[in-house]
């Protein structure tokens, strides 16, 4: 018998555009009915049940072989921390008695995403032939990487982590059947005292080759030309909304630095630097905007943040 090998993942899709939504698992989650599950998994949720820890969600498959597993949410009546608060367990059984084969705690678990029931959940998300459970978390920071996304394998009944980040969606961006990784490149969160709202965003593809998560943005060339015709749209918008007023120009300076990180990921800094320097260059209503861009330019020209723009490497694992 093969050895057992379980995916499953904490996905949260935080936007980077736009209104950048910091955490869909802050969101209030409506009530619903608690979850059925079959008769072996019952004395293990019933042992649970009398420690505190109610079933809110749970996902049932067989993942691979004859085991049987339950991915389940439970919500803790009385937590002694606010991390403590919700406690996701992965549940092996086969067929008449079942155990806990991985538990962990935090601020929030959901299996839904943006309040609707995951259609990803217990499917092959890699195409490794095995079958992935999804899962959203929330650490309670107000941060794209204050949620991040976790996936583990169980191998031998143990799990073991083989990529985490910030993911904001799947999706097969070349029609090969496999669920690509689009993670929020979060580096430059709330870069040089912009609003959060205003924070420089792009997107980074990971893709599963040879057994893990590596960064493949540069071979999705459709998708950040896509990618960068919406920046392009939204930068146009943004525009509209400069005045004299010294803060007015943020949502602008934020996309103009966004668009610049999406040409780094799609493989061509050069010409984002120069499409940026464009954009900070024009459409200034203040001596004061002038100068702050003019600093952030400096900065992605010589600085740290020309540094940071080239330092990911196509290949580079996620972990």
């Amino acid at each position: 018998m093969k050895p057992l090998i379980l995916f499953f993942i904490i996905a949260l899709a935080p936007s980077v555009y736009g209104s950048r939504t910091p955490s869909l698992a802050l969101q209030a989650q409506q009530p619903r009915t608690p979850p059925r599950v079959s008769p072996e998994f019952q004395p293990e949720i019933s042992q649970l049940a009398a420690t505190g820890l109610k079933l809110k969600e749970a996902v049932e498959a067989s993942l691979d072989g004859a085991a049987h597993h339950l991915a389940a949410i439970f919500q803790r009546e009385k937590p002694k921390a606010p991390n403590e608060a919700f406690e996701l367990r992965i549940i092996e059984g086969d067929g008449h008695a079942s155990k806990t084969i991985f538990k962990r705690d935090d601020f929030f678990f959901s299996f839904d995403l943006a309040g609707e029931p995951n259609k990803l959940n217990a499917t092959d998300l890699n195409g490794d032939g095995l079958k992935e459970i999804i899962v959203q978390s929330s650490s309670g920071g107000n941060c794209w990487s204050c949620n991040p996304t976790e996936i583990y394998r169980v191998r031998n009944h143990k799990a073991e982590l083989i990529a985490a980040g910030p993911i904001q969606k799947l999706a097969d961006l070349n029609a090969d059947s496999i669920q690509e990784l689009i993670v929020t490149d979060a580096r430059w969160e709330s870069y040089d005292d912009l609003s959060h709202a205003a924070s420089p965003g792009a997107v980074m593809v990971y893709a599963w080759r040879d057994g893990k998560y590596v960064y493949a943005s540069r071979d999705f060339a459709t998708f950040y030309a896509d990618e960068i015709k919406k920046l392009r749209a939204m930068i146009e918008e943004a525009k509209s909304q400069i005045t004299a007023d010294e803060y007015s120009d943020e949502t602008y300076v934020g996309l103009s630095i966004g668009l610049a990180m999406t040409y780094a990921h799609a493989g061509d800094t050069e010409r984002g630097l120069k499409e940026m320097e464009a954009l900070m260059n024009a459409n200034s209503k203040s001596p004061a905007q002038s100068k702050h861009r003019a600093t952030i330019i400096e900065d992605f020209r010589k600085g740290e943040s020309a540094k940071k723009l080239r330092e990911m490497k196509p290949g580079d694992p996620m972990m």
